[in-house]
Formats: C-alpha cells, sequence, structure tokens
C-alpha cells in the first residue's frame, strides 16, 4: 500500500467518525430529552415501588400491633376498648381484619352467646374473601358450636364437607360426625368414623387417643364381636403391607 492510499484510509475513517458523531449528536437534539425523561421514570417508579413496599411493611407491623393490643386490653378487664379495636381491624378488612374476626366470633362463643358466635363464624365460613383453610376452620368452629347446642343436623352437615382426605382439619370433622352418629345411637357408623381417626398414622395424637376412647365405649356397648373386629382392624393396620388411607 502505498503512502497515498495510507493517507485516504485515515481520512476515510475520520469522515466515518465524524459522520457517527453527527448523526448521534442530530438523534441526541431529537431524543435527548425523552432519554432523559425516560430514565428519570425509571428511577421515580423504582423509588416508588420500594417506598410502597416499605409502606406496606410498616402498615402491617402496625397492624398487628393493634391487634395484639386489642387482645391485650380484653384480656386486662378492658373489653369494650379491646372490641372497639377489632371492629376497627374488621372495618379495614386487612389481614389481621380476618383474624378480628374469629377472635370476634371466638369472644362471642366464650360468652356463652351461642347464636352470635355460630352466625359470625358461618359469615367467614361462606367467605369468599377469606383463605380457604380459614373459612374450614370457621366451619368446624361453627360445627362445634352446633354439635355443643344440640344441633346434630347442623353440626353434622358443616362437618361432612371437611371430613375427605386432604382437607386440613378432616380428623376433627370426624370426630364431630363420630360424635354426631354416636348421639343418634348409631353406634356402627359412629365406630367407622372413629376408626378412621385411630387408623390414620397422620391423625394428631389428641385426636387418636380420643377416638381410641370412644371406640373403647362403643365396643362395650356392642359387645364381643366388635371387639374382635376391632382387633382384626388393629393387626391390620400394624401390617407393613397394609395401606393407610385417609
Amino acid at each position: 500500500m502505498t503512502h497515498d492510499d495510507r493517507t485516504s484510509d485515515h481520512f476515510i475513517r475520520e469522515v466515518d467518525e465524524e459522520l457517527r458523531r453527527e448523526q448521534l449528536k442530530g438523534l441526541w437534539d431529537r431524543f435527548g430529552i425523552y432519554i432523559i425523561l425516560a430514565c428519570v421514570l425509571v428511577v421515580a417508579v423504582t423509588a416508588g415501588y420500594r417506598g410502597y413496599i416499605w409502606w406496606q411493611g410498616k402498615q402491617a407491623a402496625e397492624t398487628g400491633d393493634r391487634y395484639l393490643s386489642a387482645l391485650a386490653l380484653i384480656e386486662s378487664g378492658r373489653a369494650s376498648d379491646g372490641r372497639a379495636m377489632l371492629d376497627e381491624l374488621v372495618a379495614e378488612g386487612s389481614g389481621y381484619g380476618m383474624l378480628a374476626r374469629l377472635r370476634q366470633a371466638e369472644l362471642a362463643a366464650a360468652g356463652e352467646d351461642r347464636g352470635a358466635a355460630l352466625a359470625a363464624f358461618d359469615a367467614i365460613a361462606d367467605d369468599a374473601s377469606v383463605p380457604q383453610v380459614m373459612r374450614d376452620l370457621a366451619q368446624v368452629r361453627a360445627a362445634l358450636i352446633a354439635l355443643d347446642t344440640g344441633d346434630l343436623d347442623g353440626a353434622g352437615q358443616r362437618a361432612e364437607p371437611l371430613s375427605e382426605a386432604g382437607n386440613a382439619w378432616r380428623y376433627s370433622a370426624r370426630e364431630i360426625l363420630g360424635v354426631v352418629a354416636y348421639s343418634r345411637g348409631d353406634l356402627a357408623a359412629a365406630r367407622e368414623h372413629f376408626i378412621s381417626i385411630q387408623t390414620d398414622a397422620q391423625a394428631p395424637r389428641s385426636l387418636s387417643q380420643r377416638a381410641g376412647l370412644m371406640l373403647a365405649v362403643i365396643d362395650g356397648q356392642l359387645g364381643p364381636s366388635a371387639g374382635a373386629e376391632a382387633g382384626a382392624e388393629g393387626a391390620a393396620s400394624d401390617d407393613p403391607d397394609t395401606e393407610m388411607t385417609q
């Protein structure tokens, strides 16, 4: 390559760079303000989002403190002030509002106002905005209150849908159904419900023990044949090849 060729290449590169600078300058002159605004917007949105998350956390902490304060007031004898705070939380509709509704229902039950407690628990159980596990809990509590008042039909109707395998409250529901059947004199049906608890390895120990006591009572009333059947079922449940079902 001759000296003139090298000079020409250098000149062409400088011209290209100058053209690119001119193009970039033109683009900046036309769109620079929009680029700046976009950057500012990104920063503002990020800051706003982080601020919102911080505000939510602060609000949740404050609401939790108010809920605990309400419980403390009730326990200290200032029930009216505590209930008023629970009412405020319910009106706000936060997560603690749902806990406040449950606490209000429990307070009604503890105060022997079973009608109000039953209505409150039923309302929570029917509220689609409440998490399902809490709705089921409310339904179990309503079933227990119905059972306590002698409403066997109401207790059974509330407990039956919760007794299926996979439901978090199935053992409590089966116990309620067992007590309902026993109260009606249907010992065979009651026995089935209590066996479904006692032979389930995942059943809570306290519920399994209560089921065992009820089975002893029922077998004593049914006679020796029921006891022999219970022994056979117990042996089957101890067999490692026997599949445990809920």
